[in-house]
């Protein structure tokens, strides 16, 4: 008898638990994305949009990851997506199509770091530094950017966008570079009306040139080679001008 006294109590209790559990299964099974790792640049406008959960769907509807103004764009256009073999874009049956480097996607695309998007008219270089392609595989450097910042342990080129490229830690700056010794915003590489030069943004570890340490900042020409800490990159410039020579 006692114990149908109590019966409703202990149902209660179980009830309870049962909530709690589902609760942390849901919360640990949906966990979010973290820090964006990937970025979309509008080439036209430069504007920077965050790509921080593993599905991030664009398109002009209100309740898409990521709106887009474009008139041409769908409400739902595409999705991109974090899988374990990496980045891919999928059209999502869009009206004017998706495109990756000017070719328009069948199914779903593998991105790569530096790939350009074209949605709805609108171009956007995507932008995640661990997804670079294969180390072994030249990248040609396109003859059209006016200044190209090359990886050497990679061979992968930065294009210099609006003749101004961020190097650092942050996952805003252009090239990012995932190490604890490199500043947020460690150096710019910047065209100027003398030509080109890198800044150095009074990093700790600091920057060299050609094996020279950068005191606020420094001429460079191409084939200059350009040092963050111990990450070496190679600078060429786009519009062909060849190197006045070397520095003493």
């Amino acid at each position: 008898m006692k114990l149908l006294l109590y019966l409703p109590q202990i149902l209660l209790c179980l009830v309870a638990i049962f909530i709690i559990v589902r609760c942390f299964v849901s919360l640990f099974s949906m966990r979010p994305a973290g820090k964006p790792k990937a970025v979309l640049i509008n080439k036209q406008s430069g504007k920077k949009l965050a790509i921080s959960t593993y599905e991030t769907s664009l398109g002009r509807a209100k309740n898409s990851d990521i709106q887009l103004a474009s008139s041409l764009a769908s409400r739902s256009h595409a999705v991109i997506s974090r899988r374990k073999k990496g980045w891919f874009i999928t059209d999502t049956e869009s009206k004017a199509g998706t495109f990756v480097n000017g070719e328009q996607t069948e199914g779903a695309v593998r991105l790569y770091h530096g790939d350009t998007i074209t949605i709805g008219g609108v171009d956007y270089t995507f932008i995640a530094p661990h997804a670079s392609r294969d180390e072994n595989a030249a990248v040609p450097v396109s003859q059209e950017a006016r200044g190209t910042l090359i990886n050497l342990a990679t061979n992968y080129p930065y294009q210099i966008q609006g003749g101004k490229l961020t190097i650092g830690r942050n996952e805003n700056c252009d090239v990012v570079i995932e190490d604890i010794t490199v500043s947020r915003l460690h150096a710019v590489v910047q065209y100027t009306d003398e030509g080109w030069v890198v800044a150095d943004n009074d990093s700790k570890a600091g920057v060299g040139v050609n094996g020279y340490r950068v005191h606020g900042s420094e001429p460079i020409e191409d084939g200059d080679k350009i040092m963050i800490n111990t990450h070496l990159f190679m600078f060429r410039d786009g519009s062909g001008v060849q190197r006045r020579g070397a520095r003493g």
